[in-house]
């Protein structure tokens, strides 16, 4: 099995407790490895193949109540990976039944190739689809409210994150289906140089005006960017401005004394900037824009972060795995006094 990527970074002890004896966990580490992958809107592509690899395996493992329950979270969730939902659109009529009905990620090909293989009782269902009907698949006013609350969620995601957390928003933004802000014409260096000199100047108000200007950006958000304690927020707004990275380096160091007063922060930040591609950082700055800024004060995002997930699902799981672990820590010591 492949590695796991960052984004389900601390997976592996959840993995060796659901292949211990005793109790079977493999029902339970589909339940939380499902809880991490839906905590994000988007996934790189190595996440979904970890996902799907893994759910793939684990899925036989549970029962016909465990599959309805999975396969209802995931007909609402619309990046859901293409070969979990196959296999449950496949799965008994009670199991596949929300996929068929709610999903909207497989194809009219699909649908047709599940009717013809499964019977009357999986035709009938995808008959009655929803989506079937014109006035769904026809785009709505509904459109635009859902993509301002979408962005809006994304944004307070991304400022509740941490640094790896935002690190991984970042890169996944270069696989969202969300349009970047438009090129502007290239800045003058002028206009560098007049950034850069209001930074080292502690001269905020300058600071706030260009970000207003350049990228469109209520002063509520520009603010945000700037006094942001981590620093993210800016090498994206760098990034989208095509600031040289020698001038963004020097504005690390004064635009904000909590990032400033720590120079391996600095070159976290100054790394990450090579990383981000300007295409990912005008997502999230288009993001900003139409996400609602009206409020003074910004609503925290309530979602657990998934490293959070995963300790809290490692310490749940080891509570209820503790004899069978002790079992394995026992083996281990007979072995070791064997040789």
């Amino acid at each position: 099995m492949m590695k796991p990527p960052a984004a389900f970074a601390g997976l592996e002890d959840l993995l060796d407790l659901g292949h211990g004896g005793g109790i079977d966990m493999r029902p339970t580490l589909l339940r939380v490895l499902t809880d991490l992958y839906l905590q994000r809107p988007t996934h790189t592509p190595d996440d979904e193949r970890y996902y799907t690899e893994l759910a793939l395996r684990l899925i036989d493992a549970t029962d016909i109540l465990q599959r309805t329950a999975l396969a209802a979270r995931l007909a609402a969730y619309p990046s859901a990976p293409r070969q979990v939902l196959l296999r449950l659109a496949n799965d008994v009529v009670e199991v596949a039944a929300p996929i068929l009905e709610h999903s909207l990620c497989l194809t009219s090909a699909d649908l047709a190739a599940i009717a013809e293989e499964r019977g009357a009782a999986h035709a009938d269902i995808i008959a009655k689809r929803p989506a079937a009907s014109p006035a769904v698949q026809t785009p709505g006013p509904s459109i635009d409210s859902s993509a301002k609350a979408e962005a809006s969620e994304l944004s307070e995601l991304f400022y509740a994150a941490g640094a790896s957390e935002r690190r991984l928003i970042l890169i996944n933004l270069d696989y969202a289906a969300l349009a970047p802000l438009p090129a502007a014409s290239a800045m003058p260096r002028a206009d560098f140089w007049r950034l850069e000199s209001a930074t080292l100047q502690h001269n905020t108000e300058i600071v706030l005006r260009e970000l207003e200007r350049t990228l469109g950006l209520a002063r509520t958000q520009a603010r945000r960017i700037v006094d942001d304690e981590l620093g993210e927020p800016i090498v994206v707004a760098a990034k989208a401005m095509e600031v040289p990275a020698d001038v963004l380096q020097r504005m690390l160091l004064f635009i904000n004394p909590r990032v400033g007063q720590s120079v391996a922060r600095v070159y976290e930040l100054a790394e990450l900037y090579g990383e981000v591609s300007v295409d990912a950082a005008r997502r999230l700055v288009a993001i900003w824009r139409d996400a609602d800024v009206a409020e003074s004060k910004p609503a925290r995002h309530e979602t657990v972060t998934w490293r959070t997930a995963a300790e809290n699902a490692r310490r749940a799981l080891s509570e209820v795995s503790r004899r069978p672990e002790l079992q394995h820590e026992t083996r281990l010591r007979n072995r070791g006094n064997e040789r």
